[in-house]
């Protein structure tokens, strides 16, 4: 049935368009609750009918109502991004716990792709707001679902919580030796905290194994990417890379991919 994937689009649609509040206001500390949304150029109140997902960008021609300065196309990209997301979730989980977790964590690494690729931020409120997230749904699952190989969840909810919360750690601690081991070489910072705590947040969704594999998606995508910054001259050895964007495209990956990935894997050790 077609039917949940238009509720599930629409809802990415409504998600994503609160998500842009969120990316432009969240860098600057500025509330995402008030004032309503407004235009960046003239601070023009937008009214509800100029503030549809997409439609609204296109009627409007890329446009304001009022000054007639452009809107940027990341607006409705995110939209679509996140309405995509989650009709994906839906894709690979059906209609389960499993693809509200999916759809929430890509929801959190859709926004901070984008704040991190902008400003090299990666604001609490979406790092340490999204663990919180995780960790909940995490807890719901424990006590609702069935666990592999027939037993039941219920009794012993307990071990399935002490073993998400060791991974959120595990995940913390591992970038912070990371980033202390290249402050003692280098005598500077080259990762900020925030990506400690953004992986931190992708384990409490998915685990300690997915959220390493998110690391390794992440590791090797940023590596392609300063690779051809330094061949085209656009970067030094001094440059600073979003990282925190390329860890968001690794969690996605693991998210849809990495249980099967790590299932083959493993396969290799029997």
């Amino acid at each position: 049935m077609l039917l949940p994937y238009y509720i599930a689009t629409l809802f990415g649609l409504a998600f994503g368009s609160f998500l842009n509040v969120c990316i432009a206001r969240l860098p600057v500390d500025a509330s995402i609750v008030h004032p309503r949304s407004q235009c960046p150029l003239c601070r023009h109140t937008i009214s509800t009918r100029d503030n549809v997902p997409i439609l609204s960008w296109l009627l409007l021609r890329r446009r304001c109502r009022h000054c007639h300065g452009p809107i940027s196309v990341q607006y409705p990209l995110v939209e679509l991004a996140t309405a995509a997301w989650f009709a994906l979730s839906l894709w690979r989980f059906d209609l389960s716990l499993a693809a509200v977790n999916c759809a929430a964590l890509g929801f959190f690494l859709i926004g901070l792709l984008v704040m991190d690729w902008q400003t090299q931020l990666l604001p609490d409120e979406f790092t340490l707001g999204g663990a919180a997230a995780g960790f909940a749904l995490a807890s719901v699952r424990a006590f609702l679902l069935p666990m592999d190989r027939g037993e039941v969840v219920l009794t012993g909810p307990e071990r399935v919580l002490v073993y998400r919360t060791l991974a959120i750690l595990i995940a913390a601690l591992l970038l912070l030796i990371v980033r202390w081991g290249y402050r003692a070489l280098r005598k500077r910072d080259g990762m900020g905290l925030g990506d400690v705590k953004m992986l931190a947040m992708i384990a409490a969704f998915l685990g300690l194994r997915q959220a390493l594999l998110a690391l390794f998606f992440a590791v090797i995508a940023a590596g392609l990417y300063a690779v051809a910054l330094l061949l085209g001259r656009k970067a030094t050895g001094q440059t600073r890379l979003p990282f925190g964007s390329f860890l968001a495209v690794g969690g996605m990956a693991a998210a849809l991919f990495g249980i099967p990935l790590i299932a083959w894997y493993s396969g290799f050790y029997r």
